[in-house]
Formats: C-alpha cells, structure tokens, sequence
C-alpha cells in the first residue's frame, strides 16, 4: 500500500452517524468499504450527555473506520466540519502499511494425513 495510505477512525455522537454516512457516500468521490458500530464513550465531559448516560457513566456513539489516502481523509474530515458540523465529534488518523482482502480456498480433503 503507498506510504500515505491511512486509516481514519471517526467517533461521532450516535444521533450524528446517519449524517456521516451520508456525507461519505455522497462525496465525491464516494467513500466506500468502510465499517461502523456503535461504543460507549467514556470521555471528559458530560455536559451534552443525556440523563441516562449520566447515570450509565457513559454516553452513545457511532464509529466508523476506513482505509483511504490522507489526503483523502483530512479532505473528509474538512467536508464534515463544513457541510455538518458535529459537536463531540473525535477523529484520528494512523498510517496502514499494507491493506488487502485475504482469499482462501475451500477446505481440502485430509487424506492419509496429508491434505490434498
């Protein structure tokens, strides 16, 4: 994978994650291949917290991640504060030194101990 290949992980309140998903299919161009899941947030500050994150210890959010160039990802994170910002949203970028789909075969008939 080229040396400015990245992979941005943005953590956004989990009522903003729809809009993100937006934003990156819409871009352009779109940005495809990522995954999301839902956290708990432990952070410094609860003042936006609802009353039962409150009482959880914990507030909701949306993650997502994807590998793409950095440019290309700081362009995004630019396009999100500009088109929708989101407030509490946290990103961070980290460098992938190899990216790639694992391609396996179907499993092989074990015959007098070895595979064949």
């Amino acid at each position: 994978m080229e040396p400015s290949s990245c992979k941005l992980t943005l953590v956004v309140p989990s009522d903003a994650g729809d809009r993100i998903v937006e934003l990156m299919l819409g871009a352009d161009p779109p940005i495809t291949g990522f995954t999301t899941w839902r956290a708990d947030g432990h952070g410094e500050s609860f003042t936006a917290a609802s009353i039962g994150e409150q009482v959880r210890g914990r507030v909701e959010r949306s993650v997502f991640v994807a590998v793409m160039t950095c440019d290309r990802a700081r362009t995004l994170i630019n396009e999100i504060a500009s088109k929708a910002p989101i407030p509490h949203m946290v990103y961070w970028l980290e460098p992938v030194l190899e990216f790639g789909r694992a391609s396996f075969t179907a499993p092989q008939p074990i015959l007098d101990g070895a595979p064949r």
